[in-house]
């Protein structure tokens, strides 16, 4: 199917939500780095919109400079209050940190009383 509609050609961008949204009915898999693939299919559809990412048929999700500096203080905050003990940890983020809903990442903390994730900057207060 992939490859009929990318030799159809025109607008093929609409194929990776589409191969995102498939989900196993046994339930998914975490990959290393705390990412959560709902099913092989949908990890197809990741690598595929990396692609299209990489050669410019998609943008690139990036947050914005005060965003990204809020996460980053943010982060940083917590890793203070939390240090790790752990010198073999594999995972850039916090220990016992849940699944974000919107970027299916292990990152989200509770900071000053809200859950935050610390990937996309995702949070339950708005």
């Amino acid at each position: 199917m992939m490859s009929a509609v990318f030799r159809k050609g025109g607008d093929v961008t609409f194929i990776v939500d589409e191969l995102k949204a498939v989900f196993d009915p046994r339930g998914g898999y975490w990959q290393p780095g705390g990412k959560f693939m709902p099913s092989i299919i949908a990890e197809l559809g990741h690598i595929v919109e990396k692609h299209l990412q990489f050669i410019g048929l998609l943008p690139h999700e990036t947050l914005d400079e005060h965003q990204q500096q809020l996460i980053d203080a943010k982060r940083q905050e917590f890793e203070e209050q939390s240090r790790q003990q752990d010198a073999f940890s594999t995972s850039k983020f916090p220990e016992g940190a849940q699944l974000c809903g919107k970027c299916n990442v292990a990152a989200v903390v509770m900071m000053d009383g809200c859950m935050t994730c610390l990937n996309c900057g995702e949070s339950k207060c708005g």
